[in-house]
C-alpha cells in the first residue's frame, strides 16, 4: 500500500515539474533576426528632453551649417528636424525630441528653454545619441534646472567625419532661441 502511494505521489510531483518545464520554455523568446521591413531611425543624431507638470519647455539645435536654430519657430531645418513639440498640456510624461539627418563637421549646441514654467524651476533630464552602426550610443545625459524663459545650453561640442570630438563637450552658454530674433 505504502509502495503505491509513494510511486503515485512521485508520478505526480513529476508531472508537475515537467508541466512547469514546459511552461517556462513556452515564455523564452528566440533571438530576434534582421529583418529587412524594420524601421531605420529616423536620423544619425537624437537630441531628447523629458520633463513633468504642465510646463512647457522647447528644445533648440544649432548645427554648424544651419542658420537659424531649430525650435518651435523652425521646426524643419536644413540638417535637425524638431519631431514633437510638447505644450505639456496633459498629465503625461512630457517629452520633445530633435533628429539630424545628417552629421556635417564642426560646433553643434543645444539648449532648452523654459517657455511656460508654472514653478520657480523644473528639472529637465536630457540626452544626446549619436547614431552607428548598432544603433544610438549616448554621447551627453544629464539634468538641468530651468526657471520660466531661461534658456540654458544641454551641451556643446565638435563634430569630425561624423564622430565626436574627444575633450569638445562643454556647457557653455550659447544663445540659439534669442538668436534667431
Amino acid at each position: 500500500m505504502t509502495f503505491t502511494l509513494i510511486r503515485d505521489i512521485l508520478s505526480n510531483f513529476l508531472l508537475g515539474l515537467t508541466a512547469l518545464v514546459v511552461l517556462v520554455l513556452a515564455q523564452i523568446n528566440p533571438i530576434a533576426k534582421n529583418n529587412p521591413d524594420s524601421v531605420t531611425p529616423p536620423g544619425q543624431m537624437m537630441v531628447c528632453i523629458y520633463w513633468q507638470g504642465h510646463h512647457d519647455v522647447d528644445l533648440w539645435g544649432g548645427p554648424p551649417d544651419q542658420k537659424k536654430a531649430t525650435g518651435y519657430s523652425n521646426k524643419s531645418g536644413e540638417t535637425v528636424d524638431l519631431v514633437r513639440d510638447d505644450l505639456g498640456t496633459d498629465n503625461a510624461p512630457h517629452f520633445e525630441c530633435e533628429f539630424a539627418r545628417a552629421l556635417p563637421d564642426g560646433r553643434w549646441a543645444y539648449n532648452i528653454h523654459g517657455f511656460s514654467i508654472n514653478a520657480p524651476e523644473l528639472t529637465v533630464h536630457a540626452e544626446i545619441r549619436i547614431g552607428g552602426e548598432y544603433g544610438y550610443t549616448l554621447l551627453l545625459e544629464r539634468d538641468l534646472t530651468i526657471k520660466q524663459k531661461q534658456e540654458r545650453t544641454i551641451g556643446q561640442f565638435r563634430l569630425a567625419g561624423g564622430k565626436f570630438v574627444p575633450g569638445s563637450m562643454n556647457e557653455v552658454y550659447v544663445p540659439l532661441r534669442s538668436a534667431g530674433k
